[in-house]
């Protein structure tokens, strides 16, 4: 008899709501799970699985859950009753809390009931045994440097804001991958019929491959081992500061050169004989089987599922800033958010969204069309219920893809989290343009969302153009309330266009009094 991976001492389950528990037994045996006085039962079918729901639990520290099958007895101790939320998405969800702008007032937090357990990172059947996966999969506890270093750098800052809003253990359940695309996290069946160019793209990119010489190759190909995400000495000088791409060729040679020199290992033997530039190059246009549609879905969203959590925090879609594919993210997202819905088995998972800040390059990429992904990220939350944007337009980096201020971001989920999970009184929203007009010579743009007013943090507002026929317009700008209004030189009488945030690098300064930053935005007027 044996219990899902996700269970295991230490661990947190979801306060208030029936807890799915499941695992394998001899094909038919009985199982009994307990705890808090509580328990449930299930038979196992005839391939030895079994699913059951126990009772809603209340809030607690430390439980003990015994789990009973004939002879057999599972005895799993410390299990923690409070908050679960899943954090899902690419790097900058991943991104480790060790390299955070703020990781040396928090390496030596002592908090017992901030937990966290990492979905380990695996894209074929038969990967947890071709790497060694052993730090990967494990609860851990924020007591100490040792395991805070693993926890996802915004969801440790959601979940320690959550946890002192609601005076109960956290635990999040990390579900991500740098580097990913939206249709990797979704059912295949979802991205055949609502991204249909993201299955031409993929059959394109895979006609010419020997699919079961490929599959062979990924069993010793160094780039899939996962089983140490960022914690090697690569990734930790790219991810802890924002170094120049000659000092990132220059590490990486003097990486390979050790490797070398010290005879090679099973993954460093594999490492090719070429230029790291070379090496980027051929990465970058060899399809990665990470981002197969459906890919991660199957084997990292399936193990987590249907694991009870109140809701989801996503930060992802940098990946799919692909010429002539930003505009289907809508849908894309839209289709992620109910198969996620689906196999979580809540038709009401709630879907907090990080839209992506201002962005212009990092070592050998280029934002693209980030307004586009922007732009459908706001839609997802204006036409999916449940779903949620969370603005951070005022923290992006201008050269590193991933900003070093996490905190920031937690906290604003967190913010939008306990106003529209926990139902309180506040405000939480991003001040959002809801109207344009003219008035008198000038322009007023009419926000909601503004709180007691909207402030600007310095002497103008930046990221903001007016112009016609692509000639820009000079203009000044006051905050009045919740209004902003352009006194430009001389307003035409014919349309003009206001453009807020509409480039790939900006930063935002223009808040409400919540000290949340407005969303991008494009009128005419």
């Amino acid at each position: 008899m044996k219990l899902a991976e996700l269970f295991q001492n230490g661990m947190v389950l979801q306060r208030e709501k029936p807890v799915t528990v499941w695992g394998t037994a001899d094909p038919g045996a009985a199982v009994t799970v307990s705890i808090q006085g509580r328990s449930a039962s299930a038979v196992a079918d005839a391939q030895g699985n079994w699913e059951l729901q126990l009772p809603a639990l209340e809030a607690s520290g430390s439980e003990r859950l015994e789990d009973v099958s004939k002879e057999e007895k599972i005895c799993l101790e410390d299990v923690a009753v409070g908050e679960v939320w899943i954090a899902g998405g690419q790097s900058n969800m991943e991104f480790p809390l060790c390299y955070e702008k703020h990781w040396a007032q928090e390496k030596n937090t002592e908090n017992p009931e901030l937990r966290f357990y990492d979905v380990p990172e695996v894209c074929y059947d038969g990967q947890e045994q071709d790497f060694d996966y052993s730090n990967m999969g494990v609860w851990r506890k924020a007591d100490g440097e040792d395991n805070l270093k693993y926890f996802s750098a915004v969801a440790y800052y959601f979940q320690k804001a959550i946890a002192e809003n609601q005076k109960v253990p956290v635990g999040i359940v990390g579900c991500n991958w740098g580097g990913t695309r939206a249709c990797a996290w979704m059912n295949e069946e979802t991205v055949k019929r609502v991204g249909k160019p993201w299955m031409e793209l993929f059959e394109r990119d895979t006609a010419d491959l020997d699919m079961e010489e490929f599959w062979e190759e990924q069993h010793t190909n160094p780039m899939n081992d996962k089983g140490n995400v960022n914690m090697d000495p690569m990734n930790a000088f790219i991810l802890s500061g924002t170094p120049t791409m000659e000092e990132i060729v220059a590490m990486a040679r003097q990486a390979m050169g050790q490797a070398k020199e010290a005879g090679g290992t099973e993954s460093t033997e594999n490492l090719p004989e070429m230029s790291f530039e070379e090496g980027m190059a051929k990465y970058a246009n060899t399809p990665q089987p990470f981002n197969f549609p459906g890919c991660l879905y199957e084997h990292m969203v399936k193990k987590a599922s249907p694991f009870t959590a109140r809701g989801v925090l996503w930060y992802q879609g940098e990946s799919d800033d692909v010429p002539g594919m930003q505009a289907l993210y809508k849908d894309m997202l839209t289709g992620l958010i109910g198969d996620w819905r689906e196999i979580f088995r809540d038709s009401e998972l709630p879907f907090y969204i990080v839209q992506l800040p201002g962005y212009r390059s990092w070592m050998m990429q280029a934002g693209i069309d980030f307004p586009t992904i922007r732009r459908c990220q706001e839609e997802v939350a204006e036409s999916v219920g449940g779903a949620y944007l969370c603005s951070i337009s005022d923290v992006g980096e201008e050269f590193d893809i991933h900003p070093k201020d996490k905190k920031t971001v937690g906290n604003r989920l967190a913010l939008l989290a306990e106003k529209y999970t926990y139902g309180e009184e506040l405000l939480a929203d991003a001040p959002v343009v809801e109207s344009a007009s003219r008035e008198d010579g000038r322009i007023v743009l009419n926000f909601r969302n503004a709180g007691s007013g909207l402030t600007v943090d310095g002497d103008q507002v930046s990221a903001l153009t007016l112009s016609r026929d692509g000639r820009e317009i000079p203009f000044e700008a006051c905050a009045d309330g919740g209004r902003l209004i352009l006194t430009p030189e001389s307003l035409p009488d014919n349309s003009v266009k206001v453009d807020f945030a509409q480039t790939g690098w900006y930063r935002i300064n223009l808040y409400n009094s919540a000290g949340i930053p407005a969303i991008p935005f494009s009128v005419r007027v």
